[in-house]
């Protein structure tokens, strides 16, 4: 027996969809700096220094210094010198009037007179501190002065680049539906 047989094969549809991304490019050029700066104007004075130099020590002990001073110093000795000179008298009058003494006073006094030296002294101290030196620096003048910075900036504008993007749409496979109608034997 033939029954006829039915059969349905359908086809769904695709749709296809295919996109390219946009495109953006952004390219910012350095801008142009410029600076100048002129060198700072500096002047500088610097003044001599003031050496002074006191030998007036150096010429006393040599006995050429000044006039009055070796006057003064001489006189400032005479007090001191007087009374020495009157306590030697004393002495030596003591041991003159000494009878029992064995040796010669008289002999021995004028001895002593002769290899005796004179108390005043007329030349100072000599030293290596009896010069002085005196050296008085002055400080240096500095005077600087400065100059503007001029500064120059050109900036440069961004290179944008803009590409937009695309979509395409569109059907890869329609829909269909088959329908067959065939015979089946069923005994078959």
């Amino acid at each position: 027996m033939n029954i006829p047989r039915l059969s349905i094969h359908q086809t769904f549809a695709q749709i296809g969809i295919d996109t390219q991304k946009a495109q953006l490019s952004i390219e910012s050029p350095r801008g142009q700096l410029e600076v100048k700066q002129e060198a700072a104007s500096m002047d500088i004075t610097s003044p001599k220094g003031e050496l002074s130099v006191d030998s007036s020590a150096a010429w006393s002990a040599l006995g050429k210094g000044d006039h009055l001073e070796w006057m003064n110093q001489i006189y400032s000795q005479l007090q001191s010198v007087a009374l020495q000179a009157i306590g030697k008298i004393v002495e030596d009058g003591n041991r003159m009037a000494m009878i029992t003494n064995p040796s010669n006073s008289f002999a021995e006094i004028a001895a002593n007179q002769m290899n005796e030296q004179n108390p005043v002294e007329y030349v100072g101290e000599a030293s290596n501190l009896n010069v002085k030196l005196n050296y008085e620096m002055k400080k240096p003048e500095i005077n600087i002065t400065p100059h503007q910075t001029d500064i120059q900036y050109t900036p440069q504008k961004p290179q944008i680049s803009y590409a937009p993007g695309n979509i395409d749409i569109y059907v890869k496979q329609k829909n269909s539906i088959e329908i067959n109608v065939s015979s089946y034997d069923w005994y078959k």
